[in-house]
Protein backbone atom coordinates (compact mmCIF):
# COMPACT_ATOMS: atom_id res chain seq x y z
CA UNK A 1 0.00 0.00 0.00
CA UNK A 2 1.42 3.25 -0.37
CA UNK A 3 2.37 6.10 2.25
CA UNK A 4 0.08 8.37 -0.15
CA UNK A 5 -3.20 6.67 -0.42
CA UNK A 6 -5.51 6.89 1.87
CA UNK A 7 -7.60 4.15 4.18
CA UNK A 8 -10.91 3.89 3.17
CA UNK A 9 -13.11 4.06 6.35
CA UNK A 10 -15.01 0.27 5.18
CA UNK A 11 -11.33 -1.31 5.38
CA UNK A 12 -11.17 0.65 8.99
CA UNK A 13 -13.97 -0.95 10.90
CA UNK A 14 -13.15 -3.94 9.69
CA UNK A 15 -10.09 -4.37 10.85
CA UNK A 16 -11.35 -3.39 14.18
CA UNK A 17 -14.05 -6.16 13.50
CA UNK A 18 -11.21 -8.33 13.60
CA UNK A 19 -9.38 -7.46 15.95
CA UNK A 20 -11.84 -7.89 18.57
CA UNK A 21 -12.36 -10.96 17.74
CA UNK A 22 -9.00 -11.89 17.96
CA UNK A 23 -9.03 -10.77 21.54
CA UNK A 24 -12.07 -12.90 22.11
CA UNK A 25 -10.01 -15.74 21.20
CA UNK A 26 -7.51 -15.07 23.12
CA UNK A 27 -9.45 -14.80 26.32
CA UNK A 28 -11.06 -17.49 25.35
CA UNK A 29 -8.21 -19.95 25.21
CA UNK A 30 -6.72 -18.16 28.40
CA UNK A 31 -9.97 -19.59 30.44
CA UNK A 32 -9.70 -22.10 28.97
CA UNK A 33 -5.95 -22.86 30.01
CA UNK A 34 -5.73 -21.93 33.43
CA UNK A 35 -9.18 -22.78 34.79
CA UNK A 36 -9.66 -26.09 36.72
CA UNK A 37 -10.71 -28.86 34.35
CA UNK A 38 -13.17 -31.33 36.31
CA UNK A 39 -13.39 -32.73 33.09
CA UNK A 40 -12.31 -31.32 29.91
CA UNK A 41 -15.47 -29.82 28.19
CA UNK A 42 -15.51 -30.38 24.73
CA UNK A 43 -13.18 -28.04 22.21
CA UNK A 44 -15.15 -25.26 21.00
CA UNK A 45 -13.95 -24.49 17.19
CA UNK A 46 -13.71 -20.64 16.91
CA UNK A 47 -13.71 -19.57 13.35
CA UNK A 48 -11.96 -16.39 12.72
CA UNK A 49 -13.02 -14.94 9.57
CA UNK A 50 -9.49 -13.93 7.48
CA UNK A 51 -9.14 -10.09 6.94
CA UNK A 52 -10.24 -8.71 3.41
CA UNK A 53 -7.28 -8.06 1.30
CA UNK A 54 -6.89 -3.67 0.83
CA UNK A 55 -7.94 -2.72 -2.31
CA UNK A 56 -4.93 -1.53 -4.42
CA UNK A 57 -4.85 2.21 -4.57
CA UNK A 58 -5.53 3.75 -7.91
CA UNK A 59 -2.89 4.44 -10.00
CA UNK A 60 -2.05 7.96 -11.33
CA UNK A 61 -3.04 8.94 -14.78
CA UNK A 62 0.30 9.50 -16.44
CA UNK A 63 0.38 13.11 -17.50
CA UNK A 64 1.68 14.05 -21.14
CA UNK A 65 5.42 15.36 -21.40
CA UNK A 66 5.54 18.45 -23.37
CA UNK A 67 8.71 18.98 -25.67
CA UNK A 68 10.21 22.39 -26.03
CA UNK A 69 11.46 23.26 -29.23
CA UNK A 70 14.54 22.89 -30.53
CA UNK A 71 15.61 26.53 -30.83
CA UNK A 72 18.63 27.09 -32.94
CA UNK A 73 21.26 30.15 -32.64
CA UNK A 74 21.71 32.52 -34.90
CA UNK A 75 25.75 31.90 -36.40
CA UNK A 76 27.49 34.61 -34.70
CA UNK A 77 30.27 36.44 -36.65
CA UNK A 78 34.53 36.04 -35.72
CA UNK A 79 35.61 39.17 -34.05
CA UNK A 80 39.35 39.03 -35.77
CA UNK A 81 40.20 42.36 -33.17
CA UNK A 82 39.28 40.71 -29.83
CA UNK A 83 41.21 37.50 -30.95
CA UNK A 84 44.16 39.72 -31.92
CA UNK A 85 44.24 41.28 -28.80
CA UNK A 86 44.09 37.93 -27.13
CA UNK A 87 46.65 36.92 -28.54
CA UNK A 88 48.66 39.87 -27.49
CA UNK A 89 47.43 40.08 -24.15
CA UNK A 90 48.67 36.29 -24.13
CA UNK A 91 52.11 36.93 -25.15
CA UNK A 92 52.53 39.69 -23.00
CA UNK A 93 51.25 37.11 -19.96
CA UNK A 94 54.03 34.50 -21.13
CA UNK A 95 56.33 37.21 -21.44
CA UNK A 96 56.11 38.23 -18.03
CA UNK A 97 55.74 34.60 -16.64
CA UNK A 98 58.90 33.73 -18.10
CA UNK A 99 60.65 36.89 -16.36
CA UNK A 100 59.02 35.61 -13.48
CA UNK A 101 60.31 32.14 -13.31
CA UNK A 102 63.96 33.86 -13.98
CA UNK A 103 63.81 36.53 -11.15
CA UNK A 104 62.26 33.41 -9.18
CA UNK A 105 65.48 30.99 -9.96
CA UNK A 106 67.97 33.68 -9.61
CA UNK A 107 66.56 34.28 -6.03
CA UNK A 108 66.82 30.61 -5.68
CA UNK A 109 70.20 30.59 -6.47
CA UNK A 110 70.85 33.67 -4.76
CA UNK A 111 69.42 31.87 -1.56
CA UNK A 112 71.47 28.59 -1.74
CA UNK A 113 74.66 30.65 -2.18
CA UNK A 114 73.59 32.82 1.36
CA UNK A 115 72.81 29.50 2.96
CA UNK A 116 76.69 28.04 1.81
CA UNK A 117 78.02 31.59 2.91
CA UNK A 118 76.14 31.01 6.44
CA UNK A 119 77.21 27.27 6.80
CA UNK A 120 80.45 28.56 6.24
CA UNK A 121 80.57 31.31 8.56
CA UNK A 122 79.36 29.62 11.05
CA UNK A 123 81.97 26.35 10.94
CA UNK A 124 84.52 29.70 10.44
CA UNK A 125 82.76 30.45 13.85
CA UNK A 126 83.15 27.65 15.11
CA UNK A 127 86.58 27.09 14.58
CA UNK A 128 87.56 30.92 16.05
CA UNK A 129 85.71 29.91 18.66
CA UNK A 130 87.79 26.48 19.84
CA UNK A 131 90.60 28.55 19.24
CA UNK A 132 89.45 31.49 21.76
CA UNK A 133 88.36 27.95 24.48
CA UNK A 134 91.87 27.01 24.03
CA UNK A 135 94.43 28.73 22.31
CA UNK A 136 97.22 25.98 23.71
CA UNK A 137 98.11 25.16 20.17
CA UNK A 138 98.76 29.03 19.20
CA UNK A 139 100.78 29.32 22.22
CA UNK A 140 102.89 26.28 21.56
CA UNK A 141 103.34 27.37 17.92
CA UNK A 142 104.56 30.75 19.02
CA UNK A 143 106.78 29.66 21.31
CA UNK A 144 108.70 26.96 18.42
CA UNK A 145 108.82 29.79 16.23
CA UNK A 146 110.26 32.15 18.98
CA UNK A 147 113.12 29.34 20.11
CA UNK A 148 113.79 29.35 16.23
CA UNK A 149 114.20 32.77 16.00
CA UNK A 150 116.78 32.62 18.74
CA UNK A 151 118.44 30.01 17.45
CA UNK A 152 119.44 32.26 14.51
CA UNK A 153 119.73 35.13 16.16
CA UNK A 154 122.62 33.30 18.49
CA UNK A 155 124.18 31.97 15.46
CA UNK A 156 124.24 35.26 13.56
CA UNK A 157 125.93 36.42 16.65
CA UNK A 158 128.71 33.61 16.81
CA UNK A 159 129.58 34.36 13.32
CA UNK A 160 129.26 38.00 13.40
CA UNK A 161 132.02 37.51 16.33
CA UNK A 162 134.13 34.94 14.17
CA UNK A 163 134.32 37.28 11.23
CA UNK A 164 135.38 39.92 13.46
CA UNK A 165 138.19 37.84 15.05
CA UNK A 166 139.63 36.83 11.63
CA UNK A 167 142.57 37.85 10.34
CA UNK A 168 142.55 40.76 7.88
CA UNK A 169 142.98 39.83 4.47
CA UNK A 170 146.56 41.14 2.70
CA UNK A 171 146.05 44.18 0.42
CA UNK A 172 145.51 43.82 -3.55
CA UNK A 173 146.38 45.96 -5.69
CA UNK A 174 143.96 46.71 -8.38
CA UNK A 175 146.21 48.18 -11.17
CA UNK A 176 147.47 45.92 -14.31
CA UNK A 177 150.74 45.33 -13.88
CA UNK A 178 150.17 45.62 -18.00
CA UNK A 179 147.69 48.72 -18.51
CA UNK A 180 148.83 49.91 -22.06
CA UNK A 181 147.58 47.36 -24.38
CA UNK A 182 150.16 46.69 -27.17
CA UNK A 183 149.91 44.56 -30.85
CA UNK A 184 150.49 41.08 -30.41
CA UNK A 185 153.60 39.54 -32.26
CA UNK A 186 154.63 35.44 -32.54
CA UNK A 187 152.22 33.15 -32.16
CA UNK A 188 148.55 33.82 -31.00
CA UNK A 189 146.18 31.15 -29.44
CA UNK A 190 142.48 31.27 -29.92
CA UNK A 191 139.65 30.59 -27.04
CA UNK A 192 136.06 30.81 -27.11
CA UNK A 193 134.35 32.05 -23.88
CA UNK A 194 130.92 31.55 -23.76
CA UNK A 195 128.23 30.58 -21.07
CA UNK A 196 130.99 30.50 -18.63
CA UNK A 197 133.07 27.75 -20.31
CA UNK A 198 136.31 28.02 -22.13
CA UNK A 199 136.81 26.28 -25.37
CA UNK A 200 140.26 26.05 -27.40
CA UNK A 201 140.15 26.85 -30.88
CA UNK A 202 142.86 25.00 -32.92
CA UNK A 203 143.10 28.36 -36.07
CA UNK A 204 146.60 26.99 -36.93
CA UNK A 205 145.49 23.40 -38.29
CA UNK A 206 141.88 24.79 -39.32
CA UNK A 207 144.18 27.33 -41.74
CA UNK A 208 146.45 24.95 -42.83
CA UNK A 209 143.29 23.32 -44.13
CA UNK A 210 142.37 26.04 -45.87
CA UNK A 211 145.36 26.36 -47.89
CA UNK A 212 145.16 22.59 -49.21
CA UNK A 213 141.62 22.75 -49.68
CA UNK A 214 141.90 25.68 -51.65
CA UNK A 215 144.64 24.69 -54.24
CA UNK A 216 142.33 21.77 -54.99
CA UNK A 217 139.58 23.63 -55.81
CA UNK A 218 141.55 26.60 -57.56
CA UNK A 219 142.64 23.98 -59.98
CA UNK A 220 139.02 22.68 -60.83
CA UNK A 221 137.40 25.88 -60.40
CA UNK A 222 139.73 28.39 -61.95
CA UNK A 223 137.31 30.48 -63.92
CA UNK A 224 135.30 31.64 -60.91
CA UNK A 225 135.68 34.65 -59.35
CA UNK A 226 134.99 33.56 -55.62
CA UNK A 227 135.55 30.15 -53.76
CA UNK A 228 133.24 29.21 -50.81
CA UNK A 229 134.18 26.39 -48.92
CA UNK A 230 134.00 24.63 -45.39
CA UNK A 231 137.10 22.25 -43.47
CA UNK A 232 137.03 20.53 -40.54
CA UNK A 233 136.31 20.01 -38.15
CA UNK A 234 139.22 20.51 -35.71
CA UNK A 235 138.43 20.11 -32.15
CA UNK A 236 134.74 21.91 -31.18
CA UNK A 237 134.90 24.01 -35.24
CA UNK A 238 134.65 23.47 -38.37
CA UNK A 239 135.84 26.96 -40.50
CA UNK A 240 133.93 28.50 -43.43
CA UNK A 241 136.22 29.94 -46.22
CA UNK A 242 135.81 32.49 -49.08
CA UNK A 243 138.37 32.90 -51.37
CA UNK A 244 138.48 35.84 -54.75
CA UNK A 245 140.51 36.70 -57.27
CA UNK A 246 143.79 38.68 -56.42
CA UNK A 247 144.22 41.76 -58.88
CA UNK A 248 147.67 41.33 -61.15
CA UNK A 249 150.27 43.20 -61.62
CA UNK A 250 151.48 44.70 -64.66
CA UNK A 251 154.41 41.62 -64.09
CA UNK A 252 152.28 39.25 -63.87
CA UNK A 253 150.36 40.18 -67.56
CA UNK A 254 153.81 40.23 -68.76
CA UNK A 255 155.27 36.77 -67.49
CA UNK A 256 151.53 35.74 -68.21
CA UNK A 257 150.76 34.08 -64.84
CA UNK A 258 148.38 32.20 -63.92
CA UNK A 259 144.89 33.82 -61.46
CA UNK A 260 145.79 33.53 -57.93
CA UNK A 261 143.59 33.52 -55.52
CA UNK A 262 143.60 35.34 -51.54
CA UNK A 263 142.26 34.39 -48.26
CA UNK A 264 139.04 36.85 -47.98
CA UNK A 265 137.41 36.23 -44.98
CA UNK A 266 136.69 32.88 -42.42
CA UNK A 267 133.88 32.14 -40.07
CA UNK A 268 134.22 29.74 -37.25
CA UNK A 269 131.22 27.47 -37.22
CA UNK A 270 130.18 25.42 -34.09
CA UNK A 271 130.32 21.60 -34.03
CA UNK A 272 128.15 20.73 -31.07
CA UNK A 273 126.34 23.14 -28.23
CA UNK A 274 128.13 21.60 -25.31
CA UNK A 275 131.51 22.45 -25.66
CA UNK A 276 133.76 24.48 -23.46
CA UNK A 277 135.77 23.49 -19.55
CA UNK A 278 134.52 24.73 -16.50
CA UNK A 279 137.25 27.32 -14.28
CA UNK A 280 137.49 24.27 -12.16
CA UNK A 281 138.45 21.22 -14.66
CA UNK A 282 141.22 24.22 -16.38
CA UNK A 283 143.06 23.35 -13.27
CA UNK A 284 144.08 20.49 -14.32
CA UNK A 285 146.55 19.51 -16.26
CA UNK A 286 145.13 16.79 -19.07
CA UNK A 287 142.44 19.33 -19.32
CA UNK A 288 142.22 21.02 -23.16
CA UNK A 289 142.93 24.46 -21.73
CA UNK A 290 146.18 23.72 -19.81
CA UNK A 291 147.56 21.68 -22.92
CA UNK A 292 146.91 24.46 -24.86
CA UNK A 293 148.73 27.01 -22.70
CA UNK A 294 151.25 24.75 -22.49
CA UNK A 295 152.29 25.14 -25.86
CA UNK A 296 152.53 28.97 -26.09
CA UNK A 297 155.74 30.51 -24.68
CA UNK A 298 154.99 33.46 -22.29
CA UNK A 299 157.44 35.59 -23.60
CA UNK A 300 156.65 34.60 -27.37
CA UNK A 301 152.71 34.10 -27.88
CA UNK A 302 149.55 35.58 -27.18
CA UNK A 303 146.19 34.43 -25.68
CA UNK A 304 143.45 35.90 -27.51
CA UNK A 305 140.18 35.57 -25.95
CA UNK A 306 136.35 35.61 -27.96
CA UNK A 307 134.22 36.69 -24.89
CA UNK A 308 130.17 36.22 -25.32
CA UNK A 309 128.34 38.63 -22.62
CA UNK A 310 127.67 35.65 -20.14
CA UNK A 311 131.14 34.52 -19.60
CA UNK A 312 133.31 38.05 -18.43
CA UNK A 313 133.48 36.59 -14.85
CA UNK A 314 135.63 33.19 -16.19
CA UNK A 315 137.54 35.70 -18.30
CA UNK A 316 138.59 37.93 -15.77
CA UNK A 317 139.94 34.56 -13.58
CA UNK A 318 141.43 33.30 -16.81
CA UNK A 319 143.08 36.37 -17.60
CA UNK A 320 144.69 36.85 -13.88
CA UNK A 321 145.85 33.54 -13.72
CA UNK A 322 148.06 34.02 -17.56
CA UNK A 323 148.78 37.53 -16.08
CA UNK A 324 150.56 35.81 -13.07
CA UNK A 325 151.94 33.51 -15.10
CA UNK A 326 153.57 36.27 -17.54
CA UNK A 327 151.05 35.52 -20.31
CA UNK A 328 149.73 38.41 -22.96
CA UNK A 329 146.48 38.56 -23.12
CA UNK A 330 144.04 39.71 -25.65
CA UNK A 331 140.20 40.28 -25.26
CA UNK A 332 137.76 40.22 -28.04
CA UNK A 333 133.98 40.82 -27.10
CA UNK A 334 131.07 39.72 -28.95
CA UNK A 335 127.81 40.43 -28.61
CA UNK A 336 125.20 37.14 -28.21
CA UNK A 337 125.04 35.16 -31.03
CA UNK A 338 127.52 37.02 -33.27
CA UNK A 339 130.05 33.95 -34.85
CA UNK A 340 133.81 34.67 -34.61
CA UNK A 341 134.84 36.05 -38.06
CA UNK A 342 138.24 37.12 -39.12
CA UNK A 343 139.88 38.30 -42.39
CA UNK A 344 143.34 39.52 -43.52
CA UNK A 345 141.82 42.84 -43.49
CA UNK A 346 140.83 42.99 -40.00
CA UNK A 347 142.35 44.57 -36.91
CA UNK A 348 145.38 43.21 -35.22
CA UNK A 349 144.69 41.93 -31.60
CA UNK A 350 146.08 44.03 -28.67
CA UNK A 351 147.22 42.18 -25.57
CA UNK A 352 148.03 43.15 -22.11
Amino acid sequence: MSGNTPIAPESYRRVLANLGSVLLGLAALAYTTFAPRPSPPPPKVVVIPAPEPPKPAAKPKPQSKVVAPVVTPPASQLDRAAVASAETELDVASRDRARAEARAEEAQQALARAVAQAQLDEANGKKLLLRVRDPSSMIALVESQGGFIRGERDRLKDEVAAIRNAPRPKPKLLADKTPVARPTGGAEYHFELRRNRVTFIDLERLESMIQSDSEVRTRVLDDRRMIESQVGPVGAFSLHYAMGRMLPGLGDFMERRQISYGLKGWELVPEFEGRGETYEQTKSPVSEFARAINRVQPSRGTITMWIYPDAFTLYRKLRDDLHARGYLVAARPLPEGMAIRGSPAGSVSAGQ
